[in-house]
């Protein structure tokens, strides 16, 4: 398929290509139902290791990817719903495990679909909302704090001008 963007081609190829390497962040929001989440923020290095920060939300990033956009360069962190996991540990135990995997979110809505929900959830300390899908086992209720799975090597990261930051 060819994705276009006001007349001009942004990607061509086959839809599951798009979908899993998308070249830039219109292709990204574009491919893909529900929707990828996109969450703006920075890279920052701590102890030797790359991070994306945003309000709440601390996730870490390949070295490679931190080489590739500076450090003071707004980027946005893209990662489909599918992609994140509920943990079902309510405690700081999940966090303390996996330090930049796991982020805190408060639970807006949940979306009943049948075999699958999607869960909105806003993380905790910013403006930022985000949705998850997920099976239909133990969903939280609205106003339920969760903690959330974000798999550092599932995340997209696009700079200022859109494009990926390729690894």
């Amino acid at each position: 398929i060819v994705v276009l963007a006001d007349g001009r081609i942004q990607q061509i190829g086959r839809p599951i290509d798009l979908y899993r390497a998308p070249v830039n962040r219109f292709v990204a929001g574009f491919i893909g139902t529900p929707p990828m989440n996109f969450v703006e923020g920075v890279f920052q290095e701590r102890n030797g290791q790359a991070f994306f920060v945003a309000g709440g939300m601390s996730v870490r990033a390949s070295r490679k990817k931190l080489a590739n956009a500076p450090a003071t360069e707004q980027v946005t962190l893209g990662v489909r719903p599918e992609d994140l996991r509920l943990d079902s540990s309510q405690d700081a135990t999940a966090q303390a495990l996996s330090p930049g995997e796991v982020v805190k979110g408060r639970v807006l809505l949940v979306e009943r679909l049948g075999g699958t929900s999607h869960v909105h959830f806003d993380l905790e300390g910013s403006a930022n909302r985000m949705m998850a899908s997920a099976g239909n086992d133990r969903l939280p209720e609205v106003g339920e704090t969760i903690m959330v799975r974000v798999p550092p090597e599932r995340v997209h990261f696009f700079g200022s001008d859109g494009k990926t930051i390729s690894s």
